[in-house]
């Protein structure tokens, strides 16, 4: 037995296990890698310490800086009322609920740009319950048209989402890339195409309800500081992405400082030490200390997880095995792989957890390009394919991504249990008009 094939079992038997559960997930995958190196240990396989350590390599801490920093960031803007802000005044300005209720949606898409999907729906959901509440509507498609929204706008900026910032680090691109590289409009403009055939479909499902809309209670702001710590942030990325490329240790520590300082301002200006005689009661409900034990370990070792077990399979060859078989399959077509590549991501990723989905497949559409002869710059056209087909793939089902489900257990506590058909009703049209427009635009122009 090769070292390959017992890291591919234990690999699979970690991934069945992220697929259904939601809790203690880097937990499973480092006992899987631990697991893998004992058994070759066992069957007399195993690569040797300076293997091991070549594989360690490939867990990439400039990612994990950009990932913790920015959830950090995020976690205090909430805290400072600045989302919830935003949706209350969309409400009241709105012309009607139906207008209201896309304007929600868009703004969903928007927060989730640099804010995770979980948060921006715990953002949202409770004004546009109390909206439909006092009009005696039903919020289900409006909440669930909150959840899809919000994993559509992560994929398309370095810091929106995870599998964004796992592609960057692959790809060596840098936040600017994501906009514009080599002299093409990159990811951002085909989630951009997607958003507006997507939101046609929101739309027509939500319909125009011409019903005037209640007076709601729009949440203060206690301070836009942790605003222009985002802000700061953002455009320090941009400036280092003209001398460093790439999600480098830069990026990494820009991002971590930033997170940093967000925290600590949080703790002092929460106790009244930065000007507020007391922002107590108006200023969140956690403490710094509870945001950092709350914080998302499990993500966080998750993704050092899956670099470390992915990259082992990388060395030992089987990721390239597996594009190799994948080209055959498409007839060594480039259309057709493509098509293979973003169908197979939104199938898998309707269910399945997109960050070890996209980790591990990006390896295999190096293979793939490879066999096609579509290496170097010219096999972009697969990986940005695999992106947009896995973070929108997760819209399909009620289980495809933690946005979803929280959204379902929102409506199901407030009394409106959800139904699989009635999410699929929803995110299915929306992720077609989302995956096909965007995945249309990839291909015309990135493709060979």
């Amino acid at each position: 037995m090769t070292s390959g094939l017992v890291f591919s079992f234990f690999f699979l038997l970690a991934y069945a296990y992220i697929a259904v559960a939601h809790r203690k997930r880097g937990m499973a995958i480092w006992l899987s890698a631990v697991m893998a190196l004992l058994s070759s240990v066992v069957f007399g396989c195993f690569a040797g310490w300076g293997d091991i350590a070549t594989i360690a390599g490939n867990i990439n801490f400039s990612v994990l800086l950009v990932f913790s920093g920015i959830l950090l960031i995020a976690e205090v803007l909430i805290e400072a009322g600045i989302p919830g802000h935003l949706a209350g005044h969309i409400v009241m300005h709105s012309k009607d609920y139906g207008h209201a209720a896309v304007y929600l949606c868009i703004l969903s898409s928007i927060i989730s740009v640099f804010v995770e999907n979980v948060a921006t729906v715990m953002i949202v959901a409770p004004i546009a319950l109390e909206v439909a509440r006092k009009l005696k509507a039903n919020p289900v498609v409006l909440l669930i048209g909150i959840a899809v929204a919000s994993n559509l706008q992560g994929t398309a900026t370095l810091v929106g989402d995870p599998p964004s910032m796992i592609l960057a680090a692959s790809e060596n691109m840098d936040f600017n890339d994501f906009f514009f590289m080599n002299g093409r409009p990159g990811i951002f403009f085909a989630v951009q195409v997607g958003a507006v055939f997507s939101f046609f479909v929101l739309k027509r499902l939500l319909k125009k309800d011409s019903r005037s809309l209640p007076r709601v209670e729009i949440p203060n702001v206690s301070s836009w500081f942790p605003a222009w710590v985002l802000g700061a942030v953002i455009f320090g990325l941009a400036v280092l992405s003209f001398f460093f490329p790439g999600v480098g240790i830069q990026a990494g520590l820009l991002c971590i400082a930033g997170g940093a300082v967000s925290v600590v301002w949080h703790a002092f200006y929460r106790r009244g030490h930065l000007g507020a005689r007391s922002s107590r009661g108006r200023h969140g409900d956690r403490t710094s200390r509870r945001i950092l034990r709350e914080f998302d370990w499990d993500t966080l070792f998750l993704l050092a997880g899956i670099f470390f077990m992915v990259g082992a399979l990388e060395t030992m060859g089987v990721m390239e095995s597996v594009g190799t078989f994948l080209a055959g399959v498409s007839g060594h077509d480039p259309l057709m792989a493509f098509i293979l590549v973003v169908a197979s991501a939104v199938v898998l990723s309707a269910f399945v957890d997109n960050v070890p989905y996209v980790t591990a497949m990006i390896p295999v559409a190096h293979a793939i390009a490879g066999s096609l002869d579509h290496s170097g710059g010219t096999h972009h056209y697969l990986t940005f394919g695999l992106l947009i087909g896995a973070c929108l793939g997760g819209n399909i089902s009620p289980v495809g991504a933690a946005a979803n489900i929280v959204s379902v257990s929102v409506l199901r506590k407030n009394g409106y249990p959800v139904t699989f058909y009635q999410f699929v009703r929803v995110g299915l049209p929306f992720t077609l008009a989302a995956t096909v427009s965007g995945a249309a635009f990839i291909w015309f122009v990135w493709g060979p």
